[in-house]
């Protein structure tokens, strides 16, 4: 895979993200929970980002390992195949703690990347 391919997945799995941000951006738990239009489009772009994470060949997972490409493809497969019961409060607290740092590193791996 050329670089500028895993540049340009990296920079769909940013924009998305910051998508994500955007939708509950003011939000609480309970606002996020009552919100089925947020939900959903959240899950979505959930959904998305694993979909980005899994078309990278598996030599990007061992030169970047301290992305956690497996827990993005776990998540996307949870929200794609128990999409009724999936635990809205997890998917909360994933967009609280674990995603501003995912970005971040992200972020970082695409500055390191050539066009």
């Amino acid at each position: 895979m050329s670089s500028r391919k895993l540049k340009q997945r990296i920079q769909d799995i940013l924009e998305i993200g910051a998508e994500i941000g955007v939708f509950t951006q003011g939000m609480s738990f309970t606002d996020f929970e009552e919100d089925t239009k947020t939900v959903r489009a959240v899950l979505y772009n959930m959904a998305v980002i694993g979909e980005a994470a899994a078309s990278l060949m598996p030599e990007v997972e061992v030169a970047y390992p301290e992305i956690p490409w497996v827990k993005i493809r776990a998540m996307r497969n949870i929200v794609i195949h128990k999409y009724f019961r999936v635990n809205l409060e997890i998917i909360w607290q994933t967009i609280q703690t674990n995603l501003p740092p995912l970005l971040i590193q992200l972020q970082e791996l695409e500055s390191r990347l050539s066009d």
